[in-house]
């Protein structure tokens, strides 16, 4: 099992990511799109998560789309968050995974 980070180390990590920030025991950004973005950066984002063996909950919002990445299993914020965030850092720059 993967050990939950400290509040600490979450703060490490919050101040290398941008526009994320802590949400009780997750790690969450809200990002304004259009609405037909939609679509195709949840499944880039999926991408994504199923190279990392990792999966984040993605909402709808009202101006846009929410992400929020949190280890059930933990209890908490780990490792694998941070790194899935930044890796949806890098989809909302333009450097999706290729499917192929």
């Amino acid at each position: 099992m993967t050990e939950r980070l400290t509040d600490e180390e979450i703060d490490t990590a919050l101040a290398a990511l941008g526009g994320w920030r802590r949400d009780g025991d997750a790690l969450v950004k809200d990002v304004p799109i259009t609405p037909d973005s939609y679509g195709w950066l949840s499944e880039a984002v999926s991408n994504e998560a199923d190279a990392l063996g990792h999966h984040p909950q993605i909402q709808r919002t009202e101006d846009g789309i929410r992400f929020r990445l949190s280890t059930h299993s933990a209890g908490g914020v780990t490792p694998r968050d941070v790194e899935l965030a930044a890796h949806i850092d890098q989809v909302l720059a333009g450097g999706a995974r290729d499917r192929g």
